[in-house]
């Protein structure tokens, strides 16, 4: 029997944890507070004016080939002369706003100290980077590329750590990618090491790839890091230093900010190697995912061509090839990888994580112009954008390398699983790389570089 005051629609369940769940959270967070007191918002605002590097035994990338300072373009081979002048527009429009060249001293990022802050890296299914960083007291949160207002969807749920001492949190994306480790990660973390205590410790996210990399890198530093766990609050009861970049990736700026990566690494890798070989890359193996491999025939008759063009200038380098593997089909070890980069003299091959990685461990040392290794990557035009993103290059990323860097286009007939390139303009390219005098390309970019910045 139903009752007259009962509503004959079944009623509808309310699911009341998520709100008990945010209570228990809300609560935890009041103990905190009263435990460790409110939170002084922003201790102090490092202006990245203010931010004074203090770079030793390496030479400052401003100062190891001014006649190209800022890098406004790669050397692009060609024998279609509008291909060259339409890339380099393309490459100068895009590079004028990165380099920031209306503000000179703006290649450093703002940082921030605050104190009884939370922090929290926020998991994403696209790779993006998301993270919070707040005042439980007052709601006031961090804003900008990569900082988000805290979710409270992932709050109710979210376990809390109280760490004692000061701390540098930092989160990009493309977790767990070898390349965008190396260029999009690495840099901003070795800026905040610079400018902070050796006393302060590090929030990075947990992943297998990044501890390798960074064990392999400093092991010191290494002991400096915890690793957090993704949706995961963590509450710091002394300073937390965080910097808000001008986009994600933070490729702005030039080209101060990466000169304390370079020093890292030259202090705790200083070998300086002979640079006695040549690495091509080839992208066959088990480990490449994208495609875009150069078909096999090519392949080997570029080789061929490289070879002759060292006989023809006396140079004694052997050829390596390298596809990130050994030789019993495994992942090469950082360690062989950085010897492998370490000791050439110039790396031949297709865009990939083969390069966007490794190109760090490369001889960190020149002190000017014609000391650089050389990279040559094979990247799509006009022609053959179908294959990827138009121009998709390193060389934007990591012109802020000391390196000589050559590019030429992919063929019309490429497609996306098989490329092809064109073997007279290898020619062209390796002449300009190794010849007695510069190539009328290079030669243009010198030009270039010296007239008016735009």
């Amino acid at each position: 029997m139903i009752h007259p005051w009962e509503s004959r629609r079944p009623r509808a369940s309310v699911d009341k944890s998520p709100l008990v769940l945010m209570a228990v959270f809300t609560l935890c967070i009041y103990l905190l507070i009263q435990q460790y007191g409110y939170s002084e918002r922003i201790l102090k605002h490092i202006n990245r004016r203010d931010i004074s590097l203090n770079i030793t035994g390496i030479t400052p990338f401003q100062e190891i080939c001014p006649k190209e300072y800022p890098p406004a373009h790669s050397i692009l081979h060609d024998s279609q002369h509008h291909e060259i002048v339409y890339y380099k527009e393309t490459i100068r429009e895009q590079l004028g706003r990165w380099n920031r060249g209306d503000e000179p001293a703006s290649d450093l990022p703002d940082v921030y100290e605050f104190k009884n802050f939370m922090f929290a890296a926020w998991r994403t299914e696209k790779l993006e980077s998301e993270a919070s960083a707040w005042d439980a007291a007052t709601d006031e949160y961090v804003k900008g590329p990569g900082w988000s207002k805290p979710k409270k969807d992932k709050l109710v749920r979210a376990n809390i750590t109280v760490l004692e001492g000061d701390y540098v949190a930092f989160n990009s994306w493309f977790i767990g990618n070898f390349g965008h480790f190396a260029h999009d990660w690495l840099p901003t973390i070795a800026l905040l090491r610079h400018i902070v205590p050796e006393t302060t410790k590090f929030l990075l996210v947990d992943d297998p790839m990044s501890k390798d990399f960074i064990r392999f890198l400093d092991p010191f530093f290494y002991e400096r890091v915890l690793w957090i766990q993704y949706d995961h609050v963590y509450y710091t009861k002394g300073k937390l230093t965080l910097q808000v970049p001008y986009g994600i990736p933070n490729v702005y700026g030039c080209c101060t900010d990466w000169d304390p990566l370079r020093q890292w690494i030259a202090e705790n890798h200083p070998d300086k190697s002979s640079r006695n070989h040549v690495v091509f890359y080839s992208r066959r193996s088990s480990d490449t995912q994208h495609g875009r491999l150069l078909d096999p025939s090519m392949e080997e008759r570029a080789i061929n061509r490289i070879q002759k063009k060292l006989k023809q200038y006396g140079r004694d380098e052997k050829i390596i090839i390298f596809n990130g593997q050994d030789a019993e089909g495994n992942t090469m070890s950082m360690l062989r990888q950085y010897a492998l980069f370490r000791g050439a003299s110039a790396f031949i091959g297709p865009h990939g994580s083969g390069l966007g990685g490794n190109f760090l461990w490369m001889d960190p040392f020149p002190s000017k112009c014609d000391e650089r290794p050389k990279i040559l990557e094979f990247i799509p035009g006009p022609l053959s954008h179908d294959i990827q993103t138009l121009y998709a290059s390193y060389y934007s990323n990591i012109r802020k390398w000391p390196l000589e860097y050559h590019t030429l286009l992919y063929r019309r007939d490429s497609t996306i699983n098989t490329t092809q390139i064109n073997l007279d303009t290898l020619d062209d390219a390796l002449d300009a790389m190794w010849g007695s005098g510069a190539s009328p390309g290079a030669k243009d970019k010198e030009e270039d570089m010296s007239g008016t910045e735009e």
